[in-house]
């Protein structure tokens, strides 16, 4: 069993707003603590007991997961943003619940509040909750795309995003990786498919696992189609599904049906290898099948 230190971060994996949070805990506790990435559908990890762990970007799904949790570990601090996650959350005695904040700006505040959030933070929220009201946002996502999830690194790049001139040469090389992404991503969409799924007709496309790509994509196909759009990624157990929602419906509510969760107009789930697909495709208007 993995011997962890007294200071144990479960941060939301392979999300940029999960790994800023991390980041932001990072900044406080450096090499005292252990840094440990988590997704739904993972179990607890063994060895927490006696130690103090924050659950960032990240709740589990039950409450008898967390109710474990709570008590093997010394002290259980949550700070979550997820509207489907907010009952166990706050069910939780020590936690900060926004759904209006990311889980990068909230962690800054939690573990930094003397200290104004970076612009790194700012950026982060401002993509996470697919607002971009900052005009740099997507250009920023875009180098994040080709950023490793490296502590070292993204505390570089936050000193850079603070020097005008530094920030310049970011966006400037970022339009690069801008027009590339967006390029992967629009094939995806023209290869999108049509099924049938929780009464809904919808559109249906694979593409990267990157948090980015899939918001962009599901976002274009439910403005084709609404009231919402399935993204689904490969995994080597099983397969990732993203949703996005114009609004008109709570796709979070849907990702809860099959262990997920998220927001009203973006949630996902997991689905293992083996499982039955809980959709039907749609034959093309013309075709033989």
């Amino acid at each position: 069993m993995t011997e962890y230190k007294d200071v144990v971060i479960l941060y939301h994996g392979k999300c940029p707003d999960g790994f800023g949070g991390a980041y932001a805990a990072w900044k406080k506790f450096g090499d005292r603590a252990t840094y440990i990435p988590v997704d739904h559908g993972d179990a607890p990890p063994e060895g927490l007991a006696g130690r103090e762990v924050y659950l960032v970007d990240f709740c589990y799904e039950t409450a008898e997961q967390m109710g474990t949790l709570a008590k093997r570990a010394k002290r259980l601090v949550v700070l979550d943003h997820h509207e489907s996650a907010r009952p166990l959350v706050e069910a939780v005695p020590e936690h900060v619940y926004d759904a209006k904040r990311s889980g990068a700006t909230i962690a800054w505040s939690y573990f930094h509040p003397e200290t104004p959030a970076p612009r790194l933070m700012q950026y982060l929220e401002d993509g996470d909750l697919y607002r971009y009201s900052l005009p740099e946002t997507r250009g920023i996502f875009s180098y994040l795309l080709v950023l490793p999830f490296d502590f070292f690194a993204w505390d570089k790049f936050a000193h850079e995003l603070e020097d005008d001139a530094k920030r310049v040469e970011i966006l400037k090389k970022s339009e690069a990786y801008t027009e590339f992404f967006k390029a992967l991503a629009d094939m995806s969409v023209e290869r999108a498919k049509k099924v049938r799924f929780e009464g809904h007709e919808v559109y249906f496309a694979s593409t990267h696992p990157n948090i980015t790509l899939r918001s962009y994509v599901g976002n274009t196909l439910y403005k084709k189609l609404p009231p919402f759009a399935l993204v689904v990624t490969a995994h080597p157990n099983g397969f990732g599904v993203s949703l996005r929602s114009d609004g008109s419906i709570d796709v979070s509510k849907i990702a809860e049906k099959y262990g997920g969760g998220g927001h009203p107009g973006a949630a996902g789930f997991f689905i293992p290898n083996g499982s039955e697909m809980p959709w039907t495709e749609v034959a093309d208007e013309g075709s033989d099948a």
